[in-house]
């Protein structure tokens, strides 16, 4: 029955492999006729397939396989397989969402408030990691973690608006009717497609739809401590082009992120201040010491620039920037 295609045979054969009842014991045979049931709708067997793989009874210990089964189970109809199935993707060890599907049973946990499901959620829409990329889906479930206060989902909204691309708006020639117009906030994503659409009385306008928002929330999770969101914000600052040019904010954010233990926050100061960029002129002291820090968070480049750097410092520089590089790192 089982060779003729029977589901339910199938299982019961693989059963009897895998207690040695009635036949002598075969866990190989029994995984092979697990996955067969499975394959044909058996989801008992998509169960005891996915338990298998946990523990590492007849195959190699594999969570990522294991997830797999008991999303076969789950798309079986076993709720309490789609419940492990979303504890084994929210704990990393499978990146697979399973896709529209698996979706929707994590929109349902995340429905429910859960902020590592909603991160979860935003990040597959965002980046179309198993489903279509939908920007306007990720920004509605990072502003519901966003809006209950967490720290991540912030850095994530914030730094999603902020990469938008650039766009055009309409803008009236006369201040009055400007005043007034109520599609200041529909983009257009050409100059031509503006122009076109502008007539006689608008003109069209670059804008950075994200800008604002996106500085705003990025700001919010810097306040709370959160490293990247400061890098992320110091960078933008530094380069003047998702946010305007301002050395200040710039130092002041990645002195932030550096301060948090951010490696590539201490590389970007420790350039500046080489170059003299935010700091009042040269400090090769400060310099070494980010260098050196960067160095022993394992950025090569840093190493190096700190050992360049090192030829042109004298004895008492030096002397300075390894005591407060030897402070720093007890602290």
């Amino acid at each position: 029955m089982a060779a003729q295609g029977d589901a339910e045979a199938q299982f019961q054969l693989a059963q009897a492999y895998r207690s040695g009842k009635g036949m002598k014991k075969n866990l190989s045979e029994a995984v092979s006729w697990f996955a067969i049931a499975a394959g044909n709708g058996q989801k008992g067997a998509a169960v005891e397939l996915a338990k298998l793989y946990e523990q590492g009874a007849g195959v190699k210990r594999d969570l990522s396989q294991a997830a797999q089964w008991w999303f076969r189970a789950g798309a079986l109809g076993d709720e309490a397989a789609k419940a492990r199935f979303l504890e084994l993707f929210l704990a990393g060890e499978t990146t697979d969402i399973g896709g529209p599907t698996g979706a929707g049973w994590l929109e349902a946990v995340a429905a429910g408030g859960q902020i590592e499901a909603i991160l979860a959620l935003g990040q597959a829409y965002e980046k179309g990691e198993g489903v279509p990329a939908d920007l306007g889906k990720a920004r509605r479930w990072y502003q519901e973690a966003a809006f209950a206060g967490d720290d991540e989902a912030k850095f994530r909204l914030g730094r999603m608006l902020l990469s938008e691309p650039g766009a055009w708006r309409l803008i009236y020639k006369d201040p009055e009717r400007e005043a007034k117009n109520t599609e200041r906030d529909k983009y257009y994503a050409t100059r031509d497609e503006a122009a076109k659409a502008a007539g006689d009385d608008r003109f069209p306008d670059p804008v950075r739809p994200g800008m604002v928002d996106g500085e705003f929330w990025l700001r919010e999770a810097a306040r709370q401590g959160h490293a990247e969101a400061q890098y992320a914000l110091g960078m933008a600052f530094l380069g003047g082009m998702e946010l305007p040019f301002d050395l200040i904010e710039a130092v002041h954010w990645l002195s932030a992120a550096a301060w948090n233990g951010h490696a590539q926050a201490l590389l970007q100061l420790a350039d500046l201040a080489a170059k003299g960029q935010g700091f009042g002129g040269k400090d090769a002291v400060r310099a070494w010491v980010a260098y050196d820090l960067a160095a022993a968070r394992g950025i090569k480049p840093a190493e190096e620039a700190r050992d360049r750097l090192a030829k042109g410092m004298n004895q008492r520089q030096l002397g300075r920037a390894r005591q407060v590089a030897q402070d720093l790192r007890g602290n």
